[in-house]
């Protein structure tokens, strides 16, 4: 009976955080799709890309090379190849069409942030009821449901093991070549599935292990006589890794060479001390919160409640207080994370969205000159700042005579988990986006190359331009099956032509395709439907 009680109270709790993030999904009967049509489109075209490079033989494109921005290869590398959570989409895509399977797959990498939390701390021997709010607080809080507009960054389920792994791996005696090889092995599948959250995992891990090893008496010793005793073995592991990581990022070098970001293009996307006390529209305090600070960028809210925000900050505070012959095992690990989650605070937030900060230094740190929404560095606060507040709390729980502390608990894990419902969730209909996609591709369809006007106006007579076009485009592009010239992501192509008036003209698709494509590219238009022409490329 008490298992099949804890199995329910997970199933419960799982199930009010995924009704609560995905209300307009399921409120409509899946008529919505719960993104923005930018960057959430774009990552949809990126798994269908995926899907189709494997299932379809007469697609036009690879798993290397989605049909945009023709005719350049490897256009993947110019963004996120989802990899590590595509295999979810695929799955779906056996048994639905595209439209259901990107809603489904932005649902079960939602769950499974919930799932993996909950074992992690299970097996760190948290009681259930730190480890159901952990778990519901590290797949629903209001800062991750807000970044479903960026789908990308919603599959962070290898996380937490890479965190756990490295905890087994300084604190116990046996299995460190194991924790070693499963610790190094998510961080790949994290970088695999989203190359920001796994870059922010990575520095934040690299900041994390060696204060755990100084804070914990001995194990630097420990960690040295392990890896002298087992050199060939620990070599091996290594060179797997960094092998897996190199196929993984050289792609990624070679095609962006050259390319990085300067500081002031991080403007307007730092997570400054407002940002760090916004939340999405109609979360909870935000009116109160709204006369005290100044606001925040679309990017940049990042405030999940001053519950969680108290007992991190319970946790920084007590955690020094306590003699060394009462600090339990997991002490060390506690403060690690924390000091870890405080230290990526320090070291991206600017007074202003402006001004100066440790960031212009940390960028140098390698990749860090790709990186320009900053203030996604929340999944690095909020990860290690969450399991060090968890395993505070683990600990404290574990004292005897502390009885009123699980009664004072209860009242604030309930407000902790309150604070995360509430907010306004964006969406739009399924029907003013694949439908005008397959409308216009079936215009597209036969032609040898492709350019479609990045401009379409949906049902709701909501005009789309821009980047939004842009992505509308590459739909209907790989959705006729013809590579189009358009284009959208992290960066453009060497010398792609930048538009003036919204569309490429005839004559700037003949100087970007002189010498790279001879034949003729089939000119579409949405606003006239059925309608195209040819533009001959000599």
């Amino acid at each position: 009976m008490r298992t099949l009680a804890l199995l329910s109270a997970y199933a419960g709790a799982l199930a009010l955080g995924t009704y609560q993030t995905f209300y307009p999904t399921f409120d409509t009967g899946f008529a919505n799709v719960q993104t923005e049509r930018g960057d959430g489109m774009l990552n949809h075209l990126i798994l269908e890309n995926s899907w189709l490079a494997l299932s379809d033989p007469d697609y036009r494109g690879t798993l290397a090379t989605a049909p945009f921005f023709f005719p350049e290869r490897y256009t993947i590398a110019y963004s996120e190849n989802l990899f590590g959570s595509a295999p979810v989409y695929w799955a779906l895509r056996l048994v639905t069409g595209h439209e259901l399977a990107y809603a489904w797959w932005q649902i079960v990498c939602t769950a499974l942030n919930f799932v993996a939390l909950a074992v992690v701390c299970r097996w760190l021997r948290m009681p259930h009821a730190l480890a159901l709010t952990g778990a519901f607080v590290g797949a629903f809080a209001v800062v991750y449901a807000d970044q479903i507009k960026h789908a990308q960054m919603i599959p962070r389920f290898y996380s937490p093991f890479v965190v756990y792994y490295a905890i087994v791996l300084v604190t116990e005696a046996e299995g460190k070549a194991k924790a070693l090889n499963r610790m190094l092995g998510a961080l790949f599948l994290q970088c695999l599935a989203c190359v920001y959250t796994g870059w922010f995992l990575a520095t934040g891990l690299a900041v994390f292990f060696p204060l755990l090893v100084a804070l914990r008496p001995g194990s630097a010793g420990e960690l040295r006589a392990f890896a002298v005793a087992n050199k060939r073995r620990v070599g091996g592991i290594l060179l797997l890794w960094a092998g897996a990581m190199l196929a993984l990022f050289v792609p990624y070098i070679l095609v962006n060479f050259g390319v990085t970001r300067t500081y002031e293009e991080c403007y307007n996307l730092f997570p400054t001390p407002s940002a760090w006390f916004t939340g999405p529209k109609d979360a909870r305090w935000s009116e109160t919160l709204a006369q005290v600070r100044d606001p925040a960028p679309y990017e940049c809210l990042l405030f999940s409640g001053f519950a969680l925000y108290g007992l991190i900050l319970a946790a920084c505070v007590h955690l020094p207080l306590i003699g060394r012959d009462r600090r339990g095992p997991l002490w060390p690990a506690a403060a690690a994370a924390l000091v870890t989650a405080a230290l990526w605070v320090l070291f991206t937030m600017p007074a202003s969205q402006t001004g100066e900060s440790l960031w212009r230094v940390v960028r140098l740190i390698p990749g860090g000159n790709a990186i320009r929404v900053v203030s996604r560095v929340y999944v690095t606060v909020y990860l290690f700042g969450t399991m060090g507040m968890l395993l505070w709390l683990s600990s404290v729980l574990e004292r005897p005579g502390l009885g009123w502390v699980r009664i004072a608990l209860v009242p604030v894990l309930a407000l902790l988990v309150w604070e995360q419902t509430g907010y306004h969730q964006e969406s739009f209909s399924r029907k003013d986006f694949y439908p005008f996609v397959d409308q216009h591709a079936e215009t597209l369809r036969g032609g040898d190359a492709g350019y479609v006007v990045p401009r379409f106006v949906d049902g709701e007579g909501l005009v789309s331009t821009g980047a939004y076009g842009e992505v509308f485009s590459m739909w209907v592009g790989m959705r006729a099956n013809v590579p189009v010239v358009n284009g959208y992501s992290g960066r453009w192509p060497n010398d792609f032509p930048q538009p003036e008036g919204g569309a490429l003209s005839d004559n700037e698709l003949q100087v970007w395709l002189a010498g790279r494509y001879k034949g003729r590219v089939r000119r579409v238009d949405s606003e006239f439907p059925g309608v195209s022409s040819e533009v001959v490329i000599e």
